[in-house]
């Protein structure tokens, strides 16, 4: 296939390993601010699922090689769904993502792997974020995570500013309770649309937040802020990822 020459070729000339990027290019969020964030959802043909995962563990060691305006970038599956998380230090570095060596590759490779090709199967599912808040992480763990969420969901006219209040108080008390997350991040796609993502080294550190004070207060909160509710608006939306390849 087209795309394993072309990430061959990229290991080959630049000659990184993962564990030398982790050492030397650990992230302070105390001086470089992370802006924007994509989500992706991507469905295999029944029969590529195996070579779309493929793609997305050598598209990751290409992501860290070639762009360093990506802090971190996901490749994530749930069941037969893929699915692909990525940050950026602002909209140039989007920008440059989505021009660079691994968007070109999933494009010409999207008609064989991706259900519906690249514009029905691709370009349809891209979601675009502002990054709201994220707890205070350390880019050495997230590399080592496992497990991962994404709950998106809308809120209720007029509360806006009470929505990321929460979320902004959320990220301190992650910081404060919970050191099996590993990344808790909130952001915006547009007025009333809002997510969280966070990841995990394992089950056991999910399963923690999940039983933790930010969840308790999401869930007494959510039929007052979020549409739909607890149940409707928050349960029904989460996503259950295992981290299939990260940069």
């Amino acid at each position: 296939m087209k795309l394993r020459l072309l990430f061959t070729t990229c290991i080959l000339t630049l000659g990184l390993s993962t564990n030398n990027y982790a050492s030397k290019k650990t992230m302070s969020t105390d001086t470089i601010t992370i802006e924007k964030a994509t989500y992706i959802s991507l469905k295999s043909k029944p029969e590529t699922a195996l070579q779309l995962e493929e793609f997305l563990h050598n598209g990751s060691i290409v992501v860290r090689q070639t762009e360093p305006g990506t802090p971190l970038w996901f490749g994530l599956k749930e069941n037969e769904h893929f699915a692909i998380f990525d940050l950026f230090y602002n909209e140039t570095g989007r920008e440059k993502h989505f021009s660079g060596q691994v968007a070109n590759a999933l494009k010409e490779n999207a008609p064989e792997l991706v259900k519906d090709g690249w514009e029905n199967g691709v370009v349809k599912n891209i979601n675009n974020f502002d990054l709201i808040t994220t707890n205070h992480f350390n880019k050495e763990k997230i590399l080592n995570s496992k497990v991962a969420n994404l709950i998106v969901f809308k809120v209720k006219p007029g509360k806006n500013q009470e929505i990321e209040l929460f979320l902004h108080n959320a990220s301190q008390v992650i910081d404060a309770t919970e050191p099996q997350t590993y990344f808790w991040a909130a952001l915006k796609a547009d007025a009333d649309t809002y997510a969280i993502f966070d990841a995990f080294p394992d089950k056991n550190g999910q399963a923690t937040h999940f039983s933790g004070q930010v969840a308790a207060q999401l869930k007494n909160k959510a039929d007052n802020l979020i549409i739909g509710g607890w149940e409707k608006g928050v349960i029904t939306n989460i996503h259950n990822f295992q981290v299939i390849a990260l940069s």
